[in-house]
């Protein structure tokens, strides 16, 4: 490489055919870094020596009659805080001041208030003409390879925070200067995917991606040496054409480049490797509960994935979609999330979207405005559930810009939006409290909107990922670009999640793991509890984790390739009495080994709570129960709580500790007592529901909650037995009834041994000894009980058998005269036995099987119970 005589302040670079290569074959690479390409390049051209200055910047815009504006404290500091569009502007005004044709052609321009050009209406780029442009990222690779050395150029360790004036740092030994390090580079390339290839002359990407980025190169003052790589494409945020930042300048090139070629500018759809860190224990103890989500974007397909801690088996599921996601936010109940399709920081039109969190990613919503970004969950003082979001996500450093654009507000119920309405002027996508009365922003500054005044904290320093506290008390988390900590001790590019108070104050500055910065903090919904993107010294998103900022300790939750925007849900407490539910306890009536039959009960567990104080009649059972009293044809609201394995002891349990207590308007209680299932012990069926579903043994450690239910505690149930379609048409339609089709009674009977054994005698007659007790106890209630004995196959009358379950008819007889006594001793009690030894007259339309009554012979059955009632009791 010599000096350019011609072009002042260049060297001539003639590859002669070697290569350049870009991005790298490292696992800590970056997705769009990935996989190594090589770029022969087999024509000359010329490359600035260094950056340009505020200098010459100033002077060649004098030239133009432009007005710019300028923060430059010397001529020879590089010149910053440019757009892409700024640099081709600068190049084209050289080649027309020195007489060459000019490389770029648009046909309009567009400025901001700050003078900054911020788009090129039409813009082409001829590759093949002469003239002076913003190198190729080939070009800048290969001449910087021939002389890389980060750690002799301004950096972290030696910048002092700040950049400098051009070289004065080590010039590298072709006469480079400030390649590495000092401030960020434009080059001209869209940003595109890389190839296992070999690409002759490559120019980058034909059309920009999604998100419009533009490749940027070389590292600046505040990077480590370490985290500056030849392969690096990108900086801290996605850099578009727009982008203007403090350490973002550029150089030039000059030369044409013949047989140009670029490539197509998408690149998603890589399968992605994801390792769950956290086991279910630590997220118990660090959040409360186990019951959590994570939500996350893969950065290498912009897809949503999400990690649900409730479930048995933890994987991380990714939403395959063609929509970029972006900023994900978890609904309050945990069963849906919203996000918006480009990121903070980003100007231009946005989408905001909400799904349901499964597999599918089902019930998929647009919001149908002209653009709205970083969607946020909000539930207001009546409960009422809305989507907080802004209509512009883009640099707020311009304040007159930033109240432009407006935050809104759109209620979203029943899997639909309603219509959004303003709550503030400026774009606060940090967060809003109190109906707007209290709000936060970040990217660039740190505004608040507070008492009604907008303001800017922390001193006017750059800060982003900010994030407002969901705990109420209006704390700001968020990242800054590096500076001192108290203490004096230095520290870099999000180095440090920082914690301000309602009034700006600093209360937290958390160091970032050994090896690693912050990305997109944000905020849990548990107090003092953050969570972050991870990045490496190449700013690869490896890890998500959990920040406690009590004691600044930091807990992994998922490592991958390029894992991004977390957000992490735990499900909300509930307190109550000066204490908090336990929410991996309460209302969860199924143990990890349960069977149909019990999931059937769970559900009706439910309905028991949500149904519990309009209920005037019960009734507990067998499957003789469920499928033979129908609710619908009784005069007054009732409900069906037979279940298949239904035992007596199992029904007296849940009279006792859950009826009686909680069904204060219950008049009625229907109480199956079918002889033939009197004989079972106490502990037959009874540990399988009651000992392993910790929902029952929670209840019954707060003495089955007898003194009140807890606010929230019926939404826990709810949310913990979910009704399936099959479930509402089949059982809650009907208020606990499962339908038979009518099946006749059959030819043949069951061949239970009808021969009686001692231990079942005992567990009769201890049955019939309960069953006085209840009615002894209930005597003074007002309570009427009704003892029915369902109808059976009328050829157990011609068997020595009472019934499905055996039982010699000798001591079935006993056994219904017993009952029929307590009857006459007990005016609040009835028995209505509607087998009468299998001399009833319910047909075999009215059966379903030997023992069990069709939906035809419920009707039936009821209707005589309802006649029972409203006639005699």
């Amino acid at each position: 490489m010599v000096a350019d005589p011609v072009h002042a302040g260049m060297l001539r670079v003639n590859p002669a055919g070697e290569f350049a290569l870009l991005g790298s074959n490292d696992s800590d690479a970056r997705p769009n870094e990935k996989p190594q390409m090589a770029v022969k390049l087999d024509y000359r051209y010329s490359l600035a020596v260094q950056e340009v200055t505020c200098g010459d910047y100033a002077a060649m815009a004098k030239r133009e009659g432009r007005e710019i504006a300028s923060s430059c404290d010397s001529d020879s500091l590089p010149v910053v805080d440019v757009t892409f569009y700024d640099a081709v502007l600068y190049a084209n005004a050289r080649s027309k001041a020195e007489g060459y044709d000019t490389v770029y052609s648009y046909v309009g321009k567009s400025f901001s208030r700050n003078n900054r050009c911020v788009h090129l209406d039409g813009l082409v780029f001829h590759h093949e003409v002469e003239g002076y442009r913003l190198p190729t990222e080939a070009e800048w690779v290969y001449a910087a390879s021939k002389g890389w050395n980060p750690a002799g150029g301004w950096n972290a360790s030696n910048s002092d925070g700040r950049m400098h004036q051009v070289c004065t740092s080590e010039v590298d030994e072709f006469g480079f200067c400030d390649l590495a390090g000092n401030v960020l580079e434009w080059v001209n390339d869209w940003l595109g995917p890389l190839k296992d290839t070999t690409i002759v002359n490559y120019i980058g990407a034909s059309q920009p991606n999604d998100l419009e980025e533009k490749v940027v190169k070389g590292g600046y003052y505040s990077n480590s040496p370490e985290g500056m790589t030849l392969y690096s494409r990108g900086s801290t945020y996605s850099v578009s054409p727009v982008s203007a930042e403090s350490y973002l300048g550029f150089r030039l090139a000059f030369g044409s480049i013949p047989d140009a070629c670029s490539s197509a500018g998408d690149g998603n759809g890589l399968e992605s490797t994801f390792f769950i860190e956290a086991p279910v224990e630590s997220i118990k103890k660090w959040m409360g509960t186990y019951r959590s989500v994570l939500a996350f974007r893969n950065h290498e397909s912009g897809n949503l994935c999400f990690l649900d801690y409730r479930k048995n088996v933890l994987n991380v599921v990714e939403i395959s979609d063609s929509i970029q996601v972006y900023h994900p936010d978890i609904s309050p109940d945990g069963s849906k999330v919203a996000f918006c399709t480009v990121p903070e920081g980003t100007g231009g039109k946005s989408s905001v979207y909400v799904r349901n969190l499964d597999a599918e990613g089902s019930r998929l919503v647009k919001l149908d405005v002209e653009s709205a970004a970083i969607p946020r969950w909000y539930v207001d003082e009546h409960q009422d559930t809305s989507i907080i979001y802004v209509d512009n996500a883009g640099d707020n450093s311009d304040e007159a810009e930033f109240l432009k654009a407006n935050t809104w507000k759109v209620p979203f119920q029943n899997g639909t939006f309603g219509k959004p309405e303003k709550i503030l002027s400026g774009a606060y996508h940090g967060g809003v409290f109190g109906e707007g009365s209290f709000a936060v922003s970040g990217s660039r500054l740190l505004r608040a909107f507070v008492e009604g005044e907008h303001k800017v904290w922390y001193d006017e320093k750059q800060a982003c990922n900010v994030s407002l506290s969901k705990d109420g008390a209006s704390k700001t988390l968020f990242l800054d670009f590096g500076g001192k900590d108290a203490s004096g001790e230095k520290y870099g590019v999000h180095d440090r999640l920082l914690v301000v108070d309602s009034s700006g104050q600093m209360i937290h500055s958390i160091p970032a793991p050994d090896g690693y910065s912050f990305d997109h903090t944000e905020w849990t919904n548990r107090e003092d509890l953050a969570v972050a993107s991870l990045t490496n010294f190449n700013g690869v998103h490896k890890t998500l984790a959990l920040v406690n900022l009590r004691d600044s300790s930091v807990m992994d939750l998922v490592s991958g390739t390029e894992v991004w925007h977390p957000c992490f849900w735990a499900k909300p407490r509930v307190a109550y009495d000066g204490d908090v539910l336990d929410v991996d306890s309460a209302g969860i009536y199924l143990g990890e080994n349960y069977d149909e039959n019990v999931r059937l009960f769970s559900l009706k567990m439910r309905m028991f709570w949500d149904l519990k104080d309009e209920v005037e009649l019960v009734a507990l059972g067998t499957s003789r129960t469920e499928k033979g009293l129908d609710p619908r044809e009784l005069s007054m609201p009732a409900l069906n709580m037979g279940r298949s394995g239904g035992e007596l002891w199992e029904n007296l349990h849940i009279l006792a500790n859950y009826v009686l207590p909680q069904m204060k308007n219950m008049k009625y209680l229907v109480l199956e007592v079918s002889p033939d299932l009197l004989q079972s012990p106490k502990n037959f069926r009874f540990e399988k529901v009651f000992d392993q579903a910790v929902g029952f043994q929670y209840d019954a450690n707060h003495d089955f909650w007898r003194d009140s239910v807890p606010r929230g505690f019926v939404d826990i149930v709810d949310e913990y037995c979910p009704y399936s379609r099959k479930d509402s048409v089949e059982m809650v339609s009907t208020r606990g009834l499962l339908e038979m089709e009518p099946e006749g009674w059959g030819s043949t009977i069951s061949s239970w041994d009808s021969v009686f054994c001692d231990e079942c005698e005992l567990s009769r007659i201890a049955s019939l000894d309960s069953i006085r007790d209840v009615v002894e106890g209930t005597k003074e209630t007002g309570l009427q009980i009704i003892a029915l004995i369902y109808p059976q196959s009328p050829l157990y009358r011609e068997s020595g058998r009472y019934g499905h379950f055996g039982l010699q008819r000798s001591v079935a007889k006993v056994t219904v005269d017993f009952l029929d006594s307590l009857a006459k001793a007990y005016p609040h009690f009835t028995l209505m036995d509607e087998n009468k030894f299998g001399d009833h007259d319910y047909g075999d339309e009215m059966a379903s099987d030997d023992g069990h009554l069709s939906k035809l012979g419920a009707i039936k059955l009821t209707r005589r119970l309802d006649s029972l009632i409203s006639y005699y009791l």
